[in-house]
């Protein structure tokens, strides 16, 4: 493990929108030591970064997130949803395991760069092994599932039984919980009523209780298919069957969650359930809006997730903070709603404890050491040293991170990321997705 002494690091308090200058020593990938003044003689060895001027916060955590989708984020622009769906479906048919290692790689990447440390990936089982490959390359802190379907939505949706998703969740959880030195946790993603049956749903909750692992699923998304759920079971909406079902619980995530009665923001308090804002997606293919102000003061520890760049167009988390604020600032017409302590607070230690960690989200001593360095001198937008945590939400974007470590490992600095040429990767990416398009019949061959 490396070990790195960070001087003059101005930590950000969410709390009261404060900061505070401390030394911080990381050792053995966790925040060993915060104080005023560390000497190096305590730690020899350490490589020694200077942070003065810079924003110390905690790694961003994307709680909902189809990566691959990178490499499909043009062709799907400006569609209603149910021709967005059979073309998404039709470049996932076309994607070659190249195409789903290196769109993977990339997401991962500029996840990275923007300051997002974690995701939570329901990603597919076709080229498996090369997205994970990708995510433990990127070194980035996943949490995986695969999204699986027994219900036709459209005449291209991707059908499995009951037995073969268990089979495949069994094998996602072989394949990849604690690997890459723990970085890599498994989940259970099912995409969600209605493309999902009942008895699907049902199993993979109880293969999710006993591994002990998430169920992380779709919910409310689609106004017509939320009406469509509560006619079918005879109740007033999706939330309602996910209860009945026995779904609810404080380990399930439900991402989106925007066509939710009030009776079932309470039930969803309740249980302890934890919805997942995504706001740019919910705006480019027109789903709606989710009450968040409600849940928010209902107590609901909401979350926040970039989703696929095919329906969102980013991978940054300042920009997805930003919207969804401001989206609920219009929507309650309360300017005081979603502030930016709570923001920061939805897209940081709300997504560690929806994710099941009690040692990261915050810049603690003895917490894993996943941190994010914003450098607030390089950008017209975020000047006034006085006001930086409120200016990075709403005035920058996740251009201003400088640094990122994961788990105490340096994996952006100066705004490059470590180990990796870039522009090979972007070559190759821009390659890749040139000849997809061709493929496709969505470009003509040059």
């Amino acid at each position: 493990m490396s070990r790195f002494l960070i001087r003059n690091a101005d930590i950000a308090c969410f709390d009261d929108l404060s900061v505070s200058k401390n030394d911080i020593l990381i050792e053995d990938g966790r925040f060993k030591k915060i104080v005023k003044k560390i000497e190096t003689s305590e730690c020899p060895g350490a490589t020694v970064i200077d942070a003065h001027g810079m924003l110390a916060m905690p790694g961003f955590i994307d709680c909902h997130s189809h990566t691959y989708q990178t490499f499909i984020k043009g062709p799907l622009d400006d569609l209603v949803i149910t021709d967005w769906l059979v073309r998404l479906f039709k470049f996932e048919d076309a994607m070659s395991e190249e195409d789903y290692y290196y769109a993977t790689l990339l997401s991962c990447l500029s996840s990275l760069r923007f300051g997002t440390t974690t995701i939570n990936e329901m990603g597919g089982w076709d080229h498996v092994d090369a997205i994970l490959q990708a995510f433990e390359d990127a070194g980035v802190r996943c949490t995986f599932g695969i999204s699986t379907t027994d219900v036709p939505e459209n005449e291209v949706t991707p059908l499995v039984s009951v037995d073969e998703a268990l089979k495949r969740t069994e094998a996602i959880y072989e394949k990849c919980h604690g690997r890459n030195h723990g970085l890599m946790r498994a989940s259970v993603a099912p995409a969600g009523l209605p493309a999902v049956s009942a008895e699907m749903a049902k199993a993979l909750k109880k293969y999710a209780n006993e591994k002990g692992l998430i169920y992380h699923t779709h919910l409310g998304e689609g106004k017509m298919e939320t009406e469509n759920v509560a006619k079918a079971y005879g109740l007033k909406g999706e939330a309602e069957a996910l209860d009945q079902l026995g779904l609810l619980d404080k380990h399930t995530l439900l991402a989106h969650s925007i066509w939710l009665s009030d009776e079932e923001i309470d039930l969803i308090a309740e249980r302890g359930a934890i919805p997942v804002h995504c706001p740019n997606t919910n705006m480019k293919i027109s789903d709606g809006i989710p009450k968040i102000a409600q849940m928010l003061k209902k107590g609901i520890p909401v979350a926040m997730g970039c989703d696929g760049e095919a329906s969102s167009g980013t991978r940054d988390m300042v920009r997805e903070g930003k919207a969804g604020s401001y989206l609920q600032k219009a929507i309650t017409l309360d300017p005081t709603v979603m502030d930016a302590g709570t923001t920061f607070k939805m897209m940081t230690i709300n997504g560690a404890r929806a994710l099941g960690y009690e040692d990261l989200g915050e810049i603690k001593e003895g917490n894993q050491a996943d941190l994010v360095l914003v450098n607030m001198e390089d950008d017209f937008s975020l000047t006034d040293h006085d006001h930086r945590i409120g200016n990075l939400l709403y005035a920058g974007t996740g251009h201003a991170v400088d640094t990122v470590f994961v788990a105490g490992e340096l994996r952006v600095r100066n705004k490059h990321i470590q180990n990796f040429d870039e522009q090979f990767i972007l070559n190759k990416c821009n390659e890749l997705i040139h000849k997809l398009n061709v493929r496709t019949g969505y470009v003509k061959e040059d």
